[in-house]
């Protein structure tokens, strides 16, 4: 496989209907990473699959780190990608489903340009961008609790306004990303408005995931999953921390309308919602705090970030020299500097 293009997924389960989806896209490598419950007899056609012994065989200093039956598995998937020079990565799960069209779609915003969709905002901070898709009284997974109530002011500009996205959330029709709050009172399907992007403007924050997310190289030491944190906070986490090392670097998020519907995998709601505590306790508290940190460059901040959190007792301090190693890898694999 010589593609350039990389989608990545960790699963546990044999091959998902999900997977054999993503892996039929045209000028993309489909990489899944393996966990210790994973079967020993994964296999599926057009799809490099990575074991825990490939892991440690191909980043032995990075997964002495990584705990196993973890979603932290998935950085694994990022580094292979990094390793042979990948143009995109598309991440995704194993239980998010492409709709047919989704990769000429995605492939069209790579090349589509960077300014693309009109620009939201808040005059709170906050924004809700599910409601701009058509979904009101429905709330992205992170979202701070104190403002799910408030009546949205969401802004838009139709005009060229705001920064360049560098990272685009795609959201995912049917069983999107919500919380456990939300699961558990409401159980009907969302589908979200289609042909729409909107850019996040600049110190407006909104919850962004790993489900169906495409980075560009410049952002690649962003993808970081901070070790430490539940399967439930990690990769939010990880979005809070992101948005604030974009606009560092003059890029910011897009969002746009599907490309997956999420046909989810069984979960205990309760403990999802234990899983998620942190998120409810803290998310608007780490914003306010991230807003403040600044570096030279999208990489440099994120450190910056990582580097408050373990001050403050958030993350054990492993996840400094995890980064050093993650950063590398991104250079190496790219052959230049990033910014």
């Amino acid at each position: 496989m010589n593609n350039k293009k990389f989608i990545v997924i960790t699963s546990i389960n044999p091959p998902t209907d999900a997977v054999r989806e993503f892996a039929k896209w045209s000028g993309w490598t489909t990489v899944v990473v393996g966990d210790r419950k994973s079967p020993k007899d994964w296999a599926c056609e057009n799809v490099v699959y990575l074991s825990i012994e490939d892991q440690l065989k191909l980043f032995p200093e990075f997964a002495n780190f990584i705990p196993e039956n973890t979603y932290l598995r998935k950085m694994f998937g990022y580094l292979y990608a990094f390793r042979n020079g990948a143009e995109a990565i598309f991440e995704s799960d194993d239980d998010n489903i492409p709709y047919p069209d989704s990769s000429s779609r995605v492939d069209a915003d790579i090349v589509g340009g960077l300014m693309v969709g009109e620009t939201v905002s808040s005059s709170k901070g906050w924004v809700n961008i599910y409601s701009n898709f058509g979904a009101k009284g429905c709330w992205p997974r992170g979202y701070p609790l104190g403002s799910i109530a408030a009546v949205s002011d969401n802004n838009v500009q139709f005009d060229n306004q705001g920064l360049p996205w560098g990272v685009m959330q795609y959201l995912a029709d049917e069983d999107p990303d919500v919380d456990a709050i939300y699961r558990m009172t409401h159980n009907e399907p969302v589908f979200f408005a289609r042909n729409r992007t909107f850019r996040l403007a600049k110190n407006n924050y909104c919850p962004f995931n790993s489900q169906a997310t495409l980075w560009l190289p410049e952002l690649y030491p962003l993808m970081f999953l901070p070790v430490g944190k539940t399967d439930r906070v990690t990769d939010i986490l990880r979005g809070y921390m992101s948005l604030s090392s974009l606009w560092s670097s003059g890029f910011t998020l897009a969002y746009s309308s599907p490309v997956v519907y999420q046909r989810r995998n069984f979960h205990d709601l309760l403990r999802d919602f234990e899983l998620e505590l942190d998120l409810y306790k803290f998310s608007d508290k780490w914003c306010r705090d991230f807003s403040r940190v600044t570096g030279e460059n999208a990489a440099g901040t994120f450190l910056s970030l990582l580097e408050l959190l373990v001050e403050t007792g958030d993350l054990p301090d492993v996840n400094l020299k995890l980064f050093e190693i993650f950063s590398k890898e991104c250079l190496k694999g790219l052959g230049r500097s990033i910014g």
